[in-house]
């Protein structure tokens, strides 16, 4: 168990420590502060629907998972090459670490550190909410529990690919078409582009947005068609069953390896 959190700890310190990590999400903060406080076309920013609190939650971290997931995949796409590009596996095959065990911390760590710029975030824009447009203060809660359901499945399911994928690939491939797959397999309307955007094989929390917390209002939405709660339970059964599958390849793949070493 010390081996566990050890691991975890470092990968978690190792990814945070990156001025890059923190530049790419304060540029993105920067455009989603612009996106939900420009006032609209009667120059005024709408304040929290005080009867709709989770509904509005649900809207506010699905737009964030839009782009600060493609973020933390991007990011996470080095995180296990960089211990075969270093030479640290090798090291790690003299120590009682057991490979089940490493997996797991970094992918752990890893997805830790993903999102701990969201949830900073999300209670900067709740505070905001609260202090600037008299939200009450358990507004900051509700977006918490929303992040946790929607935005927590999104990036773990994110984070595992980005592990595995770039094992196989160049990095750098894995980073272009990852950015693409986030587009063509959430939100591209399969009726005018094939794609799996209306299927249970996708992260960006749009079942659990209209599942449980009420979704877009119809004037406004742009996903078809409307998910149910049951909907919303199955996706994200599906999205942890790929994460066990992919995590699994995983663990084969690097047995493999060792065993050709």
């Amino acid at each position: 168990m010390s081996q566990f959190f050890s691991v975890l700890r470092y990968e978690f310190d190792m990814s945070l420590r990156r001025p890059g990590l923190w530049i790419a999400y304060l540029l993105l903060y920067g455009f989603y502060l612009v996106i939900f406080f420009a006032p609209g076309v009667n120059d005024e920013t709408a304040p929290v629907p005080l009867g709709e609190l989770w509904q509005f939650a649900g809207q506010l971290v699905f737009y964030c998972n839009m782009f600060m997931t493609i973020l933390a995949g991007i990011l996470a796409a080095d995180r296990m090459q960089r211990d075969f590009r270093l030479g640290v596996r090798e090291l790690q095959h003299s120590t009682p670490l057991r490979l089940p065990v490493y997996i797991l911390a970094k992918y752990i760590g890893t997805l830790a550190a993903a999102m701990t710029p969201m949830l900073l975030f999300v209670l900067l824009i709740g505070f905001i909410y609260v202090g600037v447009f008299d939200a009450p203060l358990y507004f900051v809660g509700i977006l918490l529990v929303v992040s946790l359901v929607m935005g927590v499945p999104a990036n773990a399911f994110v984070v595992a690919f980005s592990l595995a994928c770039p094992l196989i690939m160049p990095v750098r491939v894995y980073q272009v078409l990852f950015t693409g797959y986030w587009f063509w397999g959430n939100y591209l309307n399969p009726g005018a582009f094939p794609t799996i955007s209306e299927t249970l094989l996708v992260p960006s929390g749009k079942h659990a947005l209209y599942g449980f917390f009420g979704g877009f209002p119809s004037e406004k939405t742009f996903i078809s068609p409307v998910y149910t709660a049951t909907d919303a339970v199955l996706n994200l059964l599906v999205l942890a069953l790929c994460i066990f599958l992919v995590l699994f390849c995983l663990d084969r793949y690097l047995r493999w390896q060792a065993r050709r070493a």
